[in-house]
């Protein structure tokens, strides 16, 4: 009897969770439960026609009032999506809406507009291709996304002076809301020959070329296919171009990126890369190692000082490993096998399954598992098997590896992060314990730091979410002082934050406001800051943007007597050309600016407006900017006039060539405008070193896994040190400030401040936890400060990122970056350079700062999340409250949920202080690594991971491929590093024409395309490869060419370890 009970109570939880749907329609409802006893879930309802398609979806309880949600979709004749509708509020508990409830309750969730969907519209043909998309809202009825299909020759564009192939290949024309171009052509393999915008009458675009095997070969950005048509013998052909060349296996052995020496990579027979050099290693005699254990997980990196050339495959017939034993010592505890590394120097180490590292290799004791604070989760003793349990990460300054950081990691039964110890670089450990709810929301954390001669810092932070796991409350609690409330949020019906209140205090709590693109329109703080966004809107003059871009906006500081705006302008590229300054609505010339670029998108002029007296203003910037392809190499400044209180403005200090110099990775090493003689870089391509005319010096030391650790400023005779220890910030020794989700505490006085940001995460108000305003900033659109009597009290300001002013260096310190907002550039090329081909790897979030945010210094984000919604698809680009772009899977109402790019928890305003890192780094990393390969596995494709983007990129280049991006990038295997290598003992010859459907049709698509009937072809190939068989040595290619129908084929054979013969290309030869 108490069985019978038991499964009646568990059955009526799961009916308490179960929302009513209606039975007259076909449904598929899906719940996941929120609690371990069945008491609450979340459910989602889809309700199909008698056609079988998605009609209607119903969030259910997803509102903070607990309504529903209902998304309808509608379909032509043809059974194509027609109109995606915004969702409609309802309390139906599930239930199906009609049509006309659902479409009045969409209008009125959206503000009343008359048009909440999305239509698209189809040429009338078979092959289904838009040719149209209204976006939602009835601004945009006029204002559409369009496609044009055309087959035509590059050539035939108005500037005959650009470089483009020969032939004719098929294009499409996409023209965005605001009537701006944008072509790609693809030859009849389906490969990308030309891509890029329109600027004015002349096109910018990207050239790839491929080689036979259909590697990409060479990408020409805009300006050098420009060049090689005027000037064939110039210089800007290998230095501004991208070019990779591969092995026999299709892997890239060398990159070239813009204004980059040569990246040379070498691959072991298990295809893992082992090693890398990239220019400046090259000089130095070094290799970057890069090492895995037997089950492909990585375990060491370093470099070594090897003597190997890439294109001798030296460890083509090696597998390279390192296998641990605690006995060895020079690999903390691995030993390799089958290489031996001269001079090595250990960067990195991973331990895997279990914490027998602990007590050696240096690694202190102080790492061992302690019981947790009362209410954390506990750990589970089986729990480290295939985990990450601890990891070795050396710190860098000029001289190189000056130690070394260490770190535990355990977790619960599920496989969660529940405790973690890590030693830091002021001698101390950085603990952290945290604990979660069912659905693995963080519900508690606490973190201690400790540093020796100092005092304990022990922060607890306490997270509350509603029933839709939006972030209600963080609460904060320092020591033994009084908890106190950092953030406390609300959302409205589409899930979008509706206010965010701070400390407490009314006076500090922000409304937002959105159009119905759910655009953000509004944020309002009381008197402290507002700021208004215009975009199909015109404010003073500015001309409507439909596309996305901001026309104009509108803002007022405390303190301010009116109210500041500027109005943008953009060319056909969405560049910024102009922003014209406003006041209370009006022109006034105080704080304008102006830009112009060239065919690469490196900006060329600058005029910048300012105060330049207590109540004067002029011109105080009137830049010419000279260039070497991507590289500056001198500013000329006009203006005689200069910034109010030794403002910000362009200091021209010399007038002479090479200004700037760059080393053979291509970052800056001299800025004599700064006065800066020389730049040292680590590893990294991070800043070691910087030495002005005057011998002042400013020295980083950073962990190799790029934060920042110290900071020592060496001016004159004054020297001044600043560490930076987790969310610990020590000045001069002391312990200064200990940053927070929402700003920081100064650790003196134990009080609270609060940054009031805008639409960018910029810092504009500082203020206190009583509401008093401490520190105001105003910016030009390129992240410079408007020259002000007011005093600074914090570092952080342009995107919330520490600003250096220290004897005129001006950096923002991005982590992966520094840039100058002077000048609009960065001081390196971009990793990610690889992403936006058409663009400069020094240029600021492709010369939109007005509309992107570059969080890292790696990309754009928004630009990042349209390259993901391009490759992989997706309904739209949303943001979410840490003011980070993804792309949503469905008509998404709100910013974090299920169906984003990446799942993900941002605090209130997507900062990552108070964060381990290191260790969020190593374990999303190793995460992403296993998902990934269970997606490929679950969709039929073959996983690849790679470092190079090139590889990548080349990939998803390919006709009928899926892709998945970002990094690790994955794409099917059109190449044989894959291929089966399972059986052993082959007596005969066993042939493969490709591993997958995808590899088949590259195998036989040159076949295909003559009509030959693939049966005969392979019969004939089999036939005529038994008797050459023997000729052919694992791992090189083996050409042979037969007579089949008339033609003579060539294929290429390669021969796998395990004795069997992969048929690769097969094609017509003359």
């Amino acid at each position: 009897m108490k069985r019978i009970y038991l499964l009646l109570s568990l059955l009526l939880c799961s009916l308490l969770c179960m929302s009513q749907v209606s039975t007259s329609q076909n449904y598929i409802s899906t719940r996941t439960y929120t609690s371990p006893d069945h008491s609450g879930c979340r459910e989602q309802v889809v309700y199909f026609d008698g056609l079988g398609r998605p009609s209607q979806t119903v969030d259910c309880g997803i509102t903070p009032d607990r309504k529903d949600l209902v998304s309808l979709q509608e379909y032509d004749d043809q059974g194509r999506k027609l109109r995606t509708w915004l969702p409609a509020k309802s309390a139906g508990n599930g239930n199906y809406m009609t049509l006309s409830s659902l479409q009045s309750g969409a209008s009125s969730l959206a503000g009343g507009d008359v048009r909440p969907y999305l239509q698209t519209t189809y040429e009338a043909s078979p092959l289904n291709r838009p040719v149209a998309q209204h976006g939602a809202g009835e601004a945009w009825a006029e204002h559409p996304v369009s496609y044009q299909y055309i087959t035509r020759n590059p050539r035939s564009f108005p500037s005959s002076y650009y470089m483009t192939p020969s032939g004719n290949f098929l294009g499409v024309c996409t023209t965005d809301e605001d009537g701006n171009q944008a072509y790609e052509f693809k030859d009849g393999f389906g490969r990308t020959i030309l891509a890029g915008r329109m600027d004015g009458p002349d096109p910018c675009f990207a050239y790839y070329e491929y080689d036979n095997h259909d590697d990409l070969v060479n990408v020409y950005p805009p300006f050098v296919t420009y060049y090689q048509m005027n000037e064939p013998e110039g210089p800007y052909q290998t230095q501004s171009s991208y070019s990779y060349h591969y092995d026999f296996l299709h892997r890239c052995v060398y990159k070239k990126l813009p204004e980059r020496d040569a990246i040379y990579y070498i691959y072991d027979h298990g295809d893992h890369q082992v090693l890398s050099q990239d220019g400046e290693q090259r000089v130095r005699g070094e290799w970057a190692f890069s090492l895995s254990d037997e089950l492909n997980r990585p375990v060491l990196t370093g470099i070594c000082h090897n003597s190997y050339y890439y294109a001798d495959f030296p460890l083509c017939e090696i597998d390279v490993k390192a296998r641990r034993d605690d006995t060895g010592t020079a690999f903390h505890g691995y030993i390799l096998e089958n290489i031996p590394l001269t001079n090595p120097v250990v960067y990195t180490v991973n331990y895997y399954d279990d914490y027998s590292f602990i007590g050696k290799h240096g690694v202190p004791t102080s790492l061992n598992y302690v019981t947790p604070p009362s209410g954390y989760g506990t750990c589970y003793t089986e729990s480290s098997k295939g985990l990450l349990t601890g990891t070795v990460t050396a710190r860098l300054d000029a001289t190189g590896v000056t130690g070394y950081d260490y770190a535990a990691f355990y977790y619960d039964e599920r496989g969660r992060i529940i405790q973690s110890r890590a030693t830091n670089h002021m001698g101390g450990i950085e603990e952290e314990y945290v604990a979660y709810s069912f659905t693995g929301d963080p519900l508690k954390r606490q973190h201690v730091h400790t540093a020796t001669g100092y005092s304990t810092q022990t922060e607890v932070c306490t997270y509350e979410y509603d029933h839709a796991g939006r972030l209600l409350t963080t609460k904060h609690k320092l020591n033994t002082n009084e908890e106190v409330t950092l953030v406390e949020n609300t959302y409205d019906d589409l899930g979008r934050i509706k206010s965010s209140k701070r400390h407490g205090n009314s006076a500090l709590t922000t409304d937002y406001t959105y159009n119905v693109r759910s655009w953000m329109k509004t944020l309002t703080t009381d008197t402290l800051f507002n700021q208004t966004l215009h975009y199909n809107d015109s404010y003073g003059g500015s001309r409507a943007c439909y596309n996305g871009n901001i026309s104009a906006m509108s803002w007022k500081a405390a303190g301010d007597t009116g109210v500041h705006g500027y109005r943008f302008s953009y060319d056909e590229m969405s560049r910024l050309t102009a922003a014209g300054y406003l006041w209370n609505g009006s022109p006034s010339a105080n704080y304008d600016t102006s830009y112009t670029y060239n065919r690469q998108s490196n900006l060329t002029s600058l005029r910048r407006n300012g105060r330049t007296g207590t109540s004067s203003y002029g011109l105080i910037d009137d830049l010419t900017l000279t260039l070497d392809g991507n590289w500056l190499t001198r500013v000329d400044d006009a203006a005689t006039s200069s910034a109010y209180n030794n403002g910000f403005e362009f200091k021209d200090a010399v007038k002479q060539d090479n200004e700037y110099t760059y080393d053979k990775n291509g970052n800056m090493t001299k800025d004599l405008n700064k006065k800066i003689t020389d730049i040292q870089y680590n590893c990294l391509n991070s800043p070691s070193k910087v030495t002005f005319q005057d011998d002042s010096t400013i020295t980083y030391t950073y962990a190799v896994n790029g934060t920042k650790l110290r900071t020592v400023h060496t001016i004159g005779d004054t020297t001044s040190t600043t560490d930076y220890c987790g969310n610990v910030i020590y000045e001069n020794g002391a312990q200064k400030l200990l940053l927070t989700d929402a700003g920081h505490i100064t650790l003196s006085d134990k009080k609270y401040h609060y940054y009031l940001q805008d639409h960018q995460g910029n810092n504009r108000v500082v203020v206190d936890q009583t509401g008093q305003k401490e520190e105001v900033n105003h910016y030009y659109p390129f992240g410079g400060t408007f020259a002000s009597a007011e005093k600074s009290i914090q570092p952080y300001k342009y995107n919330g990122k520490e600003l250096d002013t220290k004897n005129g260096l001006n950096w923002y310190d991005y982590g992966a970056r520094y840039y100058d907002v002077a000048i609009g550039r960065w001081n390196a090329v971009d990793p990610m350079a690889e992403m936006y081909y058409s663009w400069s790897p020094y240029a600021y979030c492709v010369d939109s700062p007005t509309n992107y945010v570059d969080p890292t210094g790696c990309f754009s984000t928004k630009f990042g999340a349209w390259l993901y919604k391009l490759f992989n698809g997706g309904d739209q680009i949303l943001k979410d409250i840490g003011g980070e772009y993804f792309v949503s899977t469905q008509v998404e109402h709100s910013g974090d949920e299920v169906g984003a790019t990446v799942n993900r928890r941002f605090d209130w305003n997507g900062r990552n202080t108070g964060r381990n890192l290191a260790v969020e780094k190593q374990w999303n990393a190793y995460i992403a690594d296993t998902k990934f390969q269970e997606l490929c596995t679950t969709h039929g494709m073959e996983y690849v991971r790679t470092e190079n983007q090139s590889d990548a990129v080349a990939g998803m280049l390919q006709p009928a491929m899926q892709t998945i991006i970002p990094v690790p990038f994955i794409k099917s295997g059109n190449a044989l590093i894959n291929a089966v290598r399972g059986q052993k003992n082959v007596t005969t010859p066993v042939i493969r024409f490709g591993g997958n459907a995808n590899q088949v049709y590259h195998t036989f698509r040159h076949t295909d395309a003559l009509g030959l009937d693939r049966s005969l072809v392979q019969s004939m190939i089999r036939t005529h490869f038994e008797t050459v068989s023997s000729q052919v040595v694992a791992g090189r290619p083996f050409n042979q060419v037969i007579r089949i129908s008339g033609r003579n084929i060539q294929y290429t054979v390669f021969k796998l370890s395990d004795g069997t013969f992969n048929i690769g290309r097969i094609h017509e030869v003359l």
